[in-house]
């Protein structure tokens, strides 16, 4: 793809966007999560448990779309260099400097601790990981994944590569092969969800591990190949049709007949295969109507695909801090939930805007380009 395909960045910056929502919404909810309302209303539940399902997949995926283009103009060598200086240099930033104040405002409200913030940070280089200690990437844990995969998985992209390895021909079984893709997501559902819960600490972490990097390498594979995105595009409206489908089917059965445990093994089957259909044609669907209706550039979006890392790496802190001072407030849910999004988003603009953006040494530590500033970045 000689041009620059702007569906791509349309679609990192909504599914960024979308986690921030989803952040926010955290702050209401019974699930467990580091600061909480006075109020729980858990009739977030209802959009959050939709985008709970494919969100961070569809993240992993447009990551491996993105090191797909990164890996055509350089050599291996280069591309590890750079996804460490992008990735491992903010995380360490990240886990002294972002996470931190998560911590010490959780454990406020939880009144584990009294003492001011200077009493509590010198605790996090105790080195005792969370939640014992104070020692933690949190949400960073992505930035983590994103690194360990791309270490791990740059000798196979070089072998695709060198090789012209053409995964999804020919053109006219593209759709099929598509469709097996949904086999291993499956079997990875099947074999590991039940022994190993979601962690994100890396050493037990094995179905999300696991489920993440598969949707990493998809997002190469599909990126690798140009006349994909068109075979995408023609099929969005069946994907969405197949995703929509199976969550309703599903939730509108759980709400009627109770849900079924999975402890027997055709139930485990069959859940493992509608909710991996279910997950990945939505990120099919996405892709192919964001190809449709998102193909251009403008200012908001080229401004945007270069803020929605800082705006990452900063916003669950923020996140966190305003709800600290809001969860007592004598205010309705909505309000809160408005303060604390365009608090967010807000906040983050200005750290990014004003102290970021124009920095090359800011720039670095929150993994982007040192570079001068372009008037149409």
């Amino acid at each position: 793809m000689k041009n620059r395909q702007h569906y791509i960045d349309w679609i990192r910056v909504i599914a960024f966007g979308i986690l921030i929502f989803y952040h926010s919404g955290m702050f209401f909810v019974s699930w467990d999560w580091h600061v909480k309302n006075n109020v729980i209303a858990n009739g977030f539940k209802i959009w959050m448990e939709f985008f709970n399902t494919w969100r961070l997949s569809l993240l992993f995926f447009i990551s491996g779309v993105g090191v797909s283009f990164a890996m055509k103009s350089r050599t291996s060598l280069q591309f590890i260099r750079e996804r460490t200086k992008r990735l491992l240099l903010p995380l360490a930033f990240g886990m002294f400097v972002i996470v931190p104040p998560q911590i010490y405002f959780e454990r406020l409200q939880t009144h584990v601790f009294t003492g001011s913030y200077a009493e509590f940070y010198p605790s996090v280089f105790e080195f005792v990981a969370y939640p014992e200690g104070s020692f933690s990437w949190h949400h960073l844990w992505f930035v983590a994944y994103l690194w360990v995969f791309s270490i791990l998985l740059t000798p196979l992209f070089v072998w695709i590569r060198k090789r012209n390895i053409q995964l999804l021909t020919p053109e006219n079984t593209t759709f099929i092969k598509l469709i097996l893709l949904i086999i291993p997501l499956a079997l990875t559902y099947i074999f590991l969800r039940q022994d190993w819960p979601t962690t994100h600490n890396l050493t037990a972490d094995w179905y999300n591990f696991t489920i993440s990097l598969l949707f990493f390498i998809y997002g190469y594979i599909v990126s690798n190949q140009n006349f994909t995105w068109n075979i995408i595009e023609q099929k969005r409206k069946l994907f969405l049709f197949l995703s929509l489908h199976i969550i309703v089917f599903s939730k509108t059965y759980d709400a009627v007949f109770g849900a079924i445990p999975e402890d027997g093994i055709w139930i485990l089957i069959l859940n493992g295969f509608l909710k991996m259909t279910h997950i990945w044609c939505m990120i099919l669907a996405i892709c192919g109507f964001a190809k449709h209706y998102l193909n251009y550039r403008n200012r908001f979006v080229e401004y945007a695909n270069q803020a929605v890392y800082p705006f990452y790496i900063l916003h669950q802190t923020i996140t966190i801090t305003i709800g600290f001072y809001i969860a007592d407030l004598d205010i309705d849910v909505i309000s809160k939930f408005i303060i604390l999004i365009t608090g967010t988003f807000g906040v983050a603009f200005i750290i990014y805007h004003f102290l970021i953006r124009p920095f090359s040494s800011m720039r670095m530590l929150f993994g982007l380009k040192s570079k001068t500033i372009s008037k149409n970045e």
